[in-house]
């Protein structure tokens, strides 16, 4: 090399070397934790075996189950578009923790997926032992993502273990033939279910109220077995939005709910005449609410629902 290209250093600085006109020095520091563990948004799905545990199974059948699992879900995910090297999972030993790009398009894990696993379950099961023979609980839901030197973790990880928890979504399975019973969360229906795309029918689906633990939030059911879409069965309640009449009774007092419009209030003292106890006023002007229940002349609760 020629001398007078060789880097020159001043006193007390080191020599810099440079590649190419705009480089900069390269820095192989790990970045600081609060960077390098920022969360990433991932499709988040849920698998759990039915009964894993059940006294009948011993560790052999419990293994068999837990191979034909993942082999079952390969498949159902590969047949669905879903290629299975693009995800990552994690094992939760009755189960399979998996995360999806979200470069992919959750319609495929609502629609085709779903189907197809219960088509591949009911074809192994009838070639398994009673023992053997497994159904599953599995959840659909997307949010952000930590992931640490111990594994995966984060406020939607933990909701959608609330959600295959969920007592609507094992009552269903229960009182039912199903071989895969599907709970879709809040954002998830919000973002796609509800609006059909690649042909989701929501009217398939029916809304339940998952309370676990802490979690208290709505979620969405469908069934499959025999090849098709399956009924929720009767035992399973249909979740009552809190503005329902049947949800407001239960803040107020006892008796029939009426809803007015603000501008009806006058009528509150007619009202209670009649029998009604609880009130529910809506409109611009319910925030007044609170303050109309102490002029009124008989007992009567008010509750109100502000609408711009």
């Amino acid at each position: 090399m020629n001398p007078s290209l060789e880097p020159r250093s001043r006193a007390g600085r080191a020599a810099r070397s440079f590649h190419g006109r705009y480089a900069q020095p390269i820095s192989h520091q790990p970045l600081p934790q609060a960077v390098a563990n920022l969360p990433t948004h991932r499709s988040i799905v849920v698998v759990d075996v039915v009964s894993f545990t059940r006294p009948d199974r011993d560790n052999v059948d419990q293994l068999a189950i837990r191979a034909a699992l993942y082999e079952t879900l390969r498949d159902a995910f590969e047949d669905s578009g879903i290629p299975w090297r693009q995800t990552v999972r994690e094992d939760r030993g009755d189960g399979v923790l998996i995360f999806i790009s979200a470069e992919v398009s959750k319609v495929l894990l609502l629609g085709r997926m779903p189907a197809r696993l219960a088509e591949l379950l009911e074809r192994g099961n009838t070639k398994r032992s009673a023992r053997q023979r497994f159904g599953l609980r599995v959840v659909v839901h997307a949010g952000e993502v930590h992931h640490d030197a111990h594994g995966y973790a984060g406020y939607d990880v933990n909701l959608a273990f609330r959600l295959v928890d969920a007592c609507p979504l094992r009552e269903a399975m229960e009182h039912s033939a199903a071989t895969v019973g599907l709970i879709v969360s809040e954002g998830v229906h919000d973002g796609v279910l509800r609006h059909g795309y690649g042909g989701l029918d929501v009217a398939a689906f029916e809304q339940v109220r998952v309370q676990v633990k802490s979690a208290d939030v709505p979620g969405w059911i469908q069934l499959f077995g025999g090849g098709s879409v399956l009924p929720v069965p009767l035992q399973v309640v249909r979740s009552v939005p809190e503005t329902e009449p049947a949800a407001i009774a239960g803040r107020g007092g006892e008796g029939p709910v009426a809803v007015l419009l603000a501008d009806e209030a006058s009528l509150l003292d007619e009202l209670a005449g009649l029998g009604v106890r609880t009130v529910v006023l809506v409109g611009g002007a319910a925030g007044l609410a609170a303050g109309l229940a102490s002029i009124a002349r008989q007992p009567i609760y008010i509750d109100h629902e502000f609408i711009e």
